[in-house]
């Protein structure tokens, strides 16, 4: 197939780039900054002389259209991601403008499929614990997750009006080739080289950015109609973390116990310190999922896919043995990892 890519200088959309490429299909990626192209998509292995470039904004619906003509199915995975208040203009000028030119455009061409990256947060506040994929379309007033609400509406409404649009759900996306540095990237960087902060409460979901580009090239197939795959991965406490860390470094990571109040703090801090370029890693909207994760059911994705997720310790392991190789941390940091 011949495949539209948004998002093909991102972390997720850079992977899913190169796993649509090695599974023989021809990429076009619609990028709004093409000298990434070079600084990431082809550093996680894209083939750049294989791969057709279009320059534009997923808000512009022109371009959009026109990115489009040839291509059986898109794959849309351009998003901005953010976390704090800076982000918030960013995130309401392209967020649904570019679901909406994309997923509109993609249904309107006859595309089949059209896969949809979605986010947890387009979940968030969560209802039932695990999370599956009926789970109804959050209604959080955070920037970030209202956007990706509001985005997750129309999707759904494309699958009922019948296109097959195949929605994926990640959680926290880790793994190696974050070069474009996502959102997970400074806090695994922190844990390695600051005391580790646990908390009563705290949980996450890891989930190998691998893995979902697998996901999506898996999904490549006409005819199969709507699908929605929940990825959030593995879900594990600050306390399991910690030990994961400690297991593939080989190293007593130090570690230092904060109450709620404390990373609440943090986070508010944090957002003011946005205000003024400062950047303290954590920030209201983050302590808000925080204490607010469960797990996702990812027993449909495996079973529909045939795909195992990777392990949390392997995909820390390979994490931080890429950053160790970037430079980004020290090898007495990445302890034992090979």
């Amino acid at each position: 197939m011949r495949v539209l890519v948004t998002g093909a200088t991102g972390f997720v959309g850079s992977h899913a780039a190169k796993a649509l490429q090695d599974a023989g299909h021809a990429v076009r990626a619609l990028v709004r900054t093409p000298a990434k192209l070079d600084t990431v998509t082809a550093r996680v292995g894209v083939d750049l002389e294989e791969l057709e470039t279009v320059q534009g904004d997923i808000a512009d619906a022109g371009t959009v259209v026109a990115a489009l003509e040839g291509c059986e199915a898109v794959v849309h995975a351009a998003a901005v991601v953010g976390t704090d208040p800076s982000s918030q203009a960013d995130i309401e000028a392209s967020n649904f403008a570019g679901a909406l030119n994309v997923l509109g455009a993609a249904a309107d061409a006859g595309c089949d499929p059209i896969v949809h990256v979605s986010s947890a947060a387009a979940l968030f506040p969560f209802r039932t614990d695990p999370v599956t994929s009926d789970h109804p379309i959050g209604d959080s007033r955070m920037p970030y997750a209202r956007s990706k609400a509001e985005c997750e509406q129309l999707a759904r409404r494309y699958q009922s009006e019948g296109h097959g649009v195949v929605i994926i759900y990640p959680g926290g996306v880790v793994g190696p080739g974050d070069y474009n540095e996502s959102t997970q990237f400074e806090p695994l960087k922190l844990w390695l080289t600051k005391p580790f902060m646990r908390s009563s409460g705290y949980t996450m979901n890891l989930v190998d950015v691998r893995d979902i580009a697998a996901v999506i090239a898996l999904s490549l197939e006409a005819g199969r109609g709507p699908k929605r795959y929940v990825m959030f991965g593995h879900h594990v406490t600050a306390d399991e973390l910690l030990s994961v860390l400690c297991e593939v470094t080989g190293r007593d990571l130090k570690s230092v116990a904060m109450p709620k109040a404390a990373f609440v703090a943090w986070g508010r801090l944090g957002d003011l310190a946005r205000r003024f370029g400062r950047d303290l890693i954590l920030t209201s909207e983050g302590t808000e999922y925080m204490y607010n994760t469960c797990a996702g059911d990812n027993s449909f994705t495996e079973e529909d896919t045939g795909i195992t997720l990777r392990s949390a310790a392997e995909t820390l392991a390979d994490s931080i043995a890429w950053m160790r190789d970037e430079g980004h941390v020290t090898a007495d940091q990445a302890g034992a990892v090979p």
